[in-house]
């Protein structure tokens, strides 16, 4: 994902990053401000190097076109298909991705950049392969374990995370969600995290997909730049 010069976050955007600080315990800053498509979308620092990320997902340009036409004719958003279940074969899943010409680009502009840790964190847009981050992700709670071998990660990557299920918070807590995430982690393997995202810390959603929940003062997502 892109921004142009002086530009904030994206919503998807913000939500990899508050993720990832809540799991690293870092500050990531917006990296690609003014730096177009060839800069990777965050980065920050350790006491190893400079570490970044990029954010991405696969293409759903046709779901997103229908989506916006049916939330302006007062429609459901409906996703209509299959997928294949692919039980015990997320791995295989993960790595066929990652071998994809989107996965690839998106990896070349990681590479482009001196780091010593880089990270790619992906999102779905649609329940195709949104079902298999959930899986990923999932901390089995009712004990029924899917079997997810190691994934063979990208010559130069270090890390790959998944966004997978999201829950909305109790009556208590109104703009709390938990997400569950999944990530792959050179020489380790796989981590599962739970993290809490306030909504009020998001930018708004695209309002030609989404209405806003909450009034738009009410928001304060960081300044990252």
């Amino acid at each position: 994902m892109s921004n142009i010069s002086g530009a904030k976050t994206s919503r998807e955007e913000e939500i990899a990053f508050l993720a990832m600080e809540q799991v690293l315990g870092v500050e990531i800053t917006l990296a690609d401000a003014g730096g177009g498509s060839k800069m990777p979308d965050g980065s920050w620092e350790t006491h190893t190097g400079r570490c970044i990320v990029e954010v991405t997902s696969p293409p759903a340009t046709a779901l997103m076109a229908e989506w916006a036409r049916a939330k302006k004719e007062g429609r459901p958003q409906i996703e209509n298909g299959s997928m294949p279940v692919r039980m015990n074969d997320l791995a295989a899943v993960c790595n066929e991705l990652l071998e994809s010409t989107w996965a690839i680009e998106n990896i070349t502009k990681l590479r482009a950049q001196p780091a010593k840790e880089r990270h790619l964190f992906l999102f779905a847009r649609s329940y195709d392969v949104g079902d298999y981050f959930y899986r990923l992700s999932n901390s089995y709670e009712d004990g029924a374990m899917e079997q997810v071998e190691d994934i063979t990660l990208p010559e130069g990557i270090s890390d790959v995370w998944f966004r997978g299920q999201a829950r909305r918070g109790s009556a208590q807590q109104p703009h709390a969600t938990s997400l569950w995430i999944a990530r792959f982690q050179a020489g380790v393997g796989w981590h599962r995290h739970v993290v809490v995202i306030d909504e009020l810390d998001l930018p708004s959603p695209a309002p030609g997909i989404a209405d806003d929940p909450v009034p738009a003062e009410l928001r304060h997502p960081k300044d990252r730049t």
